[in-house]
């Protein structure tokens, strides 16, 4: 009776929590949200000759869940490493380690753009060759926006003023940042925006297609406080007392005031979560070798100087027995890695990535930015990950996210 009596309290905390948790908007890759980050977009079409996977080519689309028309202000931002030839390019995506061998210096640019998109719309578009809207001259092979000023849906909306530019280079990688703003490019409290990728590879007559959803980052209601040039996602801090205006855990932190929420929009995750395959372990399945690649970007985004800023990562790897290995790297701007490689080592079986030295075929990274005093730019990430497997073949998927942290992060860029 007791143990009967105890499930069925613990049942009606557990629906109570539910309802909490139900009603909390958080970053996700499942919902509509008024930010949309994109990882890792990747382009290389060239036919002469191709890349070492393929040529290459991704898919955007992003659709309006709303019945209102929504704009939306985005930035790529440009990491394609700068190399003294095209194939050194293509050497250093494929293989991280031998881009300094090659020449090559890493860089990170961004480029703006506006998307005006009608009620319940879902557009997309081709990296390699973006979107404007159609005419009697746009070319038959290009995706173009229909619904034009001469050519407006029944009640008037179109997608007049946008245009989408294709990426300034070929091959290119690199992410996109896109806010949901108001006819007069001003951050508006809207939830409505969802997005996808697929990334194609194209090898002779094979085509390879990953896919992944864009992380959406929602909007707090009520708590837009006008400064449309700087946006601020999640954190806390004390509202009064001799401690006021600094970043708090809990009320404890703020004598004779309280910690309140600071963000506009939710927090990033204070950790990222990989359930992955270790490098060069075979499938029992398929018995084929898989490899997994990583991509991390900073939440914190300085659009408006374009400086980067350097986080220092922490990653706490798992094999299957719990037994935990740690290593760290530096992002700035934009890192991708086959995962291998992140420890250091310049061998697979000598990483702590790698079956051969984790002893199992699976394990979970726990990836967390470190957190610094900087009341400018907070250290959390978002990330991206895919698997390949030996002989062709290829999945892309979202990391898990864990907890949050009392700092801040910032959007900066002009309206």
């Amino acid at each position: 009776m007791r143990r009967c009596g105890g499930i069925r309290l613990w049942s009606v905390i557990a629906a109570l929590v539910g309802a909490s948790v139900a009603a909390r908007a958080d970053v996700a890759s499942d919902k509509a949200a008024a930010i949309l980050v994109f990882p890792k977009l990747l382009t290389d079409t060239s036919n002469a000759p191709p890349g070492p996977r393929g040529q290459i080519d991704t898919l955007i689309r992003v659709s309006n869940t709303s019945a209102q028309p929504i704009s939306m202000h985005c930035f790529y931002v440009d990491a394609t490493p700068q190399c003294p030839s095209v194939a050194a390019l293509r050497t250093c995506l494929a293989s991280p380690l031998d881009c300094v061998a090659n020449g090559c210096t890493s860089q990170c640019q961004e480029i703006d753009f506006y998307v005006n998109i009608t009620a319940l719309q879902p557009i997309a578009w081709l990296l390699s060759q973006g979107s404007s809207e159609c005419s009697l001259t746009s070319p038959e092979d290009v995706p173009c926006l229909p619904l034009t000023s001469d050519n407006p849906r029944s009640d008037g909306e179109s997608n007049q003023g946008s245009r989408i530019p294709p990426v300034p280079k070929d091959p290119f990688i690199g992410e996109l940042k896109c806010i949901a703003v108001d006819a007069n490019g001003m951050p508006v409290e809207r939830n409505d925006l969802k997005g996808e990728v697929e990334i194609t590879r194209v090898q002779g007559n094979v085509a390879d297609v990953e896919g992944y959803n864009a992380i959406g980052i929602p909007a707090i209601p009520g708590a837009n406080q006008g400064n449309s040039d700087t946006l601020v996602l999640g954190g806390n801090v004390c509202n009064a007392g001799t401690n006021a205006g600094n970043v708090c855990s809990s009320a404890a932190d703020c004598p004779s005031g309280n910690c309140v929420s600071a963000g506009e929009y939710v927090g990033c995750p204070n950790i990222l979560v990989l359930d992955h395959f270790f490098d060069g372990a075979n499938d029992p399945v398929t018995g084929q070798e898989v490899t997994t690649d990583l991509t991390l970007v900073p939440c914190s985004e300085d659009f408006l100087t374009q400086i980067p800023v350097a986080t220092v990562v922490q990653f706490q790897v798992f094999n299957e027995f719990e037994q935990r290995y740690s290593t760290s790297r530096t992002v700035t701007c934009f890192a991708e890695w086959p995962i291998w490689t992140i420890g250091g080592s310049q061998t697979m079986r000598l990483s702590i990535f790698s079956a051969a030295v984790m002893g199992t075929l699976t394990g979970q990274t726990r990836i967390r930015g470190v957190a610094i005093e900087d009341p400018t730019f907070g250290h959390t990430l978002l990330g991206v990950a895919e698997e390949f497997r030996e002989g062709g073949g290829s999945a892309a998927f979202n990391l898990h996210f864990s907890g949050s942290r009392p700092q801040s992060d910032y959007l900066y860029y002009l309206p």
